[in-house]
């Protein structure tokens, strides 16, 4: 079977074996996963958060970072928990301002204490990504109307970084997750739930060859291909149209009249 994900301007294909007879699961006892089903866990929760990204956030949307000073820590506790809930909080007093002002907000929370580089332990911070509606950056400080967004967090100081032009967000999404704690069955992020959904088709194909990235599309990360482990995915963005392409039948036909209409013909 070949499962298509279109999510924004990315294209995932997985190819999978089945068979007539499902096979059956043991029992699953929550967190007692092996490193195995751990890694790919956390390999599963970036796609799934690139997609989301893909699917509902532009250019313009703000990647915040809110970080704790010694008295902000102290307030939460010192722990990951606690900044977790206190993140969440600041996502409330986010979402409350912007229905004030008619705006429909969405966020997505990834909170932290792990150096995605050297998993070692750091200081507990939270990761925000959020609509970017609302904000406006004056004398290098970044405000929601009248108020600094470091006041509203209250709890030290707010890093931020607009979302760039880019057509795959999943160098981003790869990032948080990796900033994720290691605990199994710990969700790595969390989200709005007004966000919209990957589109997914299947198809039951004979062929059991490598699936390829079509000519002329773009290879993104993520991209597999390891029979032993029975991988068979590719990520990448479709060759985009050309418009003087032959559009044939009545639309060509359509098109010569108004070409004429245009030029004083008719």
């Amino acid at each position: 079977m070949v499962t298509k994900i279109v999510s924004g301007n990315v294209v995932e294909r997985r190819k999978t074996r089945i068979t007539r007879r499902p096979a059956k699961r043991g029992g699953r006892v929550r967190g007692n996963s092996s490193e195995r089903k751990l890694v790919g866990n956390r390999e599963y929760a970036k796609l799934a958060l690139a997609r989301t990204i893909n699917c509902n956030m532009t250019p313009g949307d703000l990647w915040l970072t809110a970080k704790f000073d010694a008295e902000g820590l102290e307030t939460v506790g010192g722990s990951f928990e606690g900044a977790r809930k206190a993140g969440r909080k600041f996502i409330d007093r986010l979402v409350y301002r912007m229905k004030k002002l008619g705006l429909v907000c969405k966020w997505f929370l990834a909170a932290s204490e792990i150096d995605g580089e050297t998993g070692e332990l750091v200081r507990p911070h939270v990761h925000i990504i959020i609509t970017g509606e609302g904000f406006e950056i004056r004398d290098k400080r970044l405000y929601f109307g009248a108020e600094l967004v470091d006041d509203i967090w209250g709890l030290g100081t707010v890093d931020w970084q607009p979302l760039r032009h880019q057509q795959d967000y999943y160098p981003l999404a790869a990032y948080l997750v990796n900033q994720a704690r290691g605990v199994a069955d710990e969700k790595k992020w969390t989200c709005s739930r007004n966000m919209k959904k990957p589109k997914v088709t299947r198809e039951i194909v004979t062929s059991g060859g490598q699936l390829r990235v079509p000519a002329g599309a773009v290879e993104l990360p993520g991209t597999r291909y390891d029979p032993e482990k029975g991988q068979n995915f590719v990520r990448y963005i479709p060759k985009a149209k050309d418009p003087r392409r032959k559009v044939g039948g009545h639309k060509e036909m359509a098109l010569a009249l108004d070409d004429r209409r245009d030029s004083g013909g008719l």
